[in-house]
């Protein structure tokens, strides 16, 4: 188990007209990743996207690195070691979206870093530019930029 961050935010966001028992909130505290190398990923996540880093910390032989998203965290964990992380290679069909600014240029960095780029710079239907990746455990990491009216939402 890991233990919550300090920083996590604990407002809680009003819920549809049905509560469902269970549900203390609908915000989103922190998306945890597990990590096979946890400086490589940070040097994914903070040296190349740029994200800050709140905080590295080890629990209990966990090591841990918090990133500043926004209202919501990324938090990355490298177990003590690989056999004790049975869902390190059951990514399934999860895709991590994060907008940023100037996508062009993002890529531009992505592609000379070496990065393995799953889908090609593009414009998507529903307006945005696009650029999926994968990240050094191969999670797929999608990165957009709002263009002409899907900027406006």
């Amino acid at each position: 188990m890991v233990a919550p961050s300090p920083n996590c935010r604990q407002e809680t966001l009003p819920l549809s007209a049905k509560h469902v028992p269970g549900i203390m909130g609908s915000s989103l505290c922190h998306l945890i990743l597990d990590v096979r190398d946890l400086s490589r990923s940070l040097a994914f996540y903070h040296g190349l996207l740029g994200f800050a880093i709140d905080r590295e910390e080890d629990f209990d032989g966990h090591r841990l690195a918090y990133l500043a998203t926004g209202p919501c965290q990324l938090l990355l964990v490298q177990q003590p070691s690989e056999d004790q992380n049975p869902l390190l290679d059951r990514r399934g069909g999860l895709v991590i979206n994060f907008r940023v600014e100037d996508l062009p240029s993002v890529a531009e960095r992505v592609r000379s870093s070496g990065v393995t780029v799953l889908r090609q710079l593009e414009m998507a239907l529903w307006g945005e530019r696009t650029l999926l990746v994968a990240d050094p455990d191969g999670y797929a990491v999608l990165l957009s930029e709002p263009v002409g009216a899907a900027h406006a939402r």
